[in-house]
């Protein structure tokens, strides 16, 4: 059975919820207590999918502006990104574009996925539905919204990188 190997890049501001998507989809883990990541954290899930063994490696990198340069060399082979906000955070959408830029300049077109993450926490939502799907539409990403805390549909950011790559 041959092995597919698959890297994906997760990119957006410090506390957005990067690292706990990544815990939530290859540990099935959740840490409540917010530590900022220094660098970049790499971690794997192994799956069986259409008679395919899957290595799918996810890099967390850090989202303080001066681990920048640290982070332009996880861009190399990169099969996607997913470029993470919070809905509960105005700023953190806003700041989104500046993300697509990096990516851009550092990978060229990659499959992108546009994510916003704590959906468990939609009673407080600065960012509405309609404005993240218009916004991945512009930079013809796919959109998710997603709880890390809950797992809630963490599975399905990750799955078109996996359909795409068998």
């Amino acid at each position: 059975m041959a092995e597919i190997k698959i890297k994906i890049i997760l990119l957006g501001n410090g506390g957005v919820g990067k690292t706990s998507i990544a815990r939530r989809y290859t540990e099935n883990t959740f840490v409540s207590t917010y530590r900022p990541s220094l660098g970049v954290d790499f971690m794997v899930k192994r799956l069986i999918y259409k008679d395919y063994r899957i290595k799918l490696m996810v890099f967390d990198t850090a989202g303080q502006e001066f681990i920048a340069s640290l982070r332009q060399r996880y861009y190399f082979a990169a099969s996607g990104a997913v470029i993470v906000y919070d809905i509960t955070s105005r700023k953190s959408f806003e700041l989104v574009e500046k993300w697509v830029t990096e990516l851009k300049r550092e990978a060229g077109e990659i499959k992108t996925m546009l994510v916003g993450n704590k959906l468990d926490l939609k009673r407080q939502r600065t960012v509405s539905y309609e404005e993240g799907l218009a916004y991945a539409n512009k930079i013809n990403a796919d959109y998710f919204e997603v709880s890390a805390r809950d797992g809630e549909f963490v599975e399905d950011i990750f799955f078109p990188f996996i359909e795409k790559a068998v």
